[in-house]
């Protein structure tokens, strides 16, 4: 946590910005910290935009929200155009989901969407589990009130 990050006026004053509550800006800012530069002839570019990844429990550590609360933060951010996930991870211990955080100075204006954010959104990228039967053959029946 030795890096900082710098809003953009542009960001900070879009749509998109202003209609995330503070957790969501509290884990795009742990995003943005995750961002790595490098110089080149004396201009900065950004070297691991498209790899960031920050767990949930790094994020409950940070922050002190709750692991719940990263979920529906990255959706939304991912939602609001900030943040697109380039790998799905989840498949086994250390296979972390990687994103690609969008503010930075080196994506083109085209890939930023949070600029066309709320007249679109991304909420169709959004991960959903398939085929979670988790509490399926518990569930109530029509008409059931589960009282004896």
């Amino acid at each position: 946590m030795n890096k900082g990050w710098f809003y953009r006026n542009e960001i900070w004053f879009s749509e998109a910005f202003k209609k995330l509550p503070r957790s969501a800006t509290d884990l795009l800012q742990c995003f943005a910290t995750e961002i790595s530069k490098k110089q080149k002839r004396n201009k900065w570019s950004v070297v691991n935009n498209g790899q960031l990844s920050v767990t949930q429990s790094q994020f409950v550590k940070l922050t002190g929200y709750s692991k719940s609360t990263y979920i529906k933060e990255r959706n939304r951010l991912i939602e609001h155009g900030f943040l697109k996930i380039t790998y799905l991870g989840g498949g086994g211990s250390g296979d972390r989901s990687l994103y690609k955080i969008l503010i930075c100075d080196d994506v083109p204006n085209e890939e930023q969407r949070w600029r066309r954010y709320p007249q679109e959104n991304w909420k169709n990228e959004v991960p959903k589990r398939e085929n979670n039967l988790i509490g399926k053959k518990t569930q109530w029946k029509k008409g059931q009130s589960g009282k004896k």
